[in-house]
């Protein structure tokens, strides 16, 4: 992480697109607007949290990571290896953030999920669709869910 953002004290700005730009670059960026979310709304500040499931090696095999702030929690990554796929782990995952989120005293969780890789998982969790974009990727969509705790 990178302590302080510089002033600008040039002329126009050059734009520059990178295809493969530093994690830490991208990290700042997420950084930025999330302490502009935090410092506008006025609730304090976001904590993470994640869940892992990890093989006799300590590898991570599956696992789940979520913000909370404002009294909601976000799920923001999910995933489960291929060959433990269809055991339920999702569905374990899922319902360990809601609990964690309840416990951190969140009202609603939402995310945003591709058709492609989900396929109903979270209407089956008793998740509503609040928002898609159809051909998101092309031939399938993109959704954003919400579920009340």
């Amino acid at each position: 992480m990178r302590s302080s953002v510089p002033e600008w004290t040039g002329g126009l700005p050059t734009l520059i697109v990178e295809d493969s730009p530093d994690a830490a670059d991208v990290a700042q960026l997420e950084e930025q607007v999330a302490a502009a979310a935090i410092a506008a709304a006025g609730l304090g500040n976001e904590q993470e949290f994640a869940i892992f499931v990890r093989d006799d090696d300590g590898c991570v095999v599956a696992g789940i990571s979520a913000i909370v702030w404002g009294g909601y929690c976000e799920l923001q990554a999910m995933w489960v290896k291929e060959s433990l796929r269809s055991r339920g782990l999702a569905f374990d995952l899922i319902a360990g953030a809601e609990a964690e989120a309840r416990r951190r005293g969140c009202a609603l969780v939402v995310l945003h999920a591709y058709d492609l890789l989900t396929r109903g998982l979270y209407e089956r969790l008793g998740y509503e669709t609040v928002g898609v974009i159809e051909n998101c990727p092309t031939g399938s969509a993109a959704r954003w869910y919400r579920k009340p705790l």
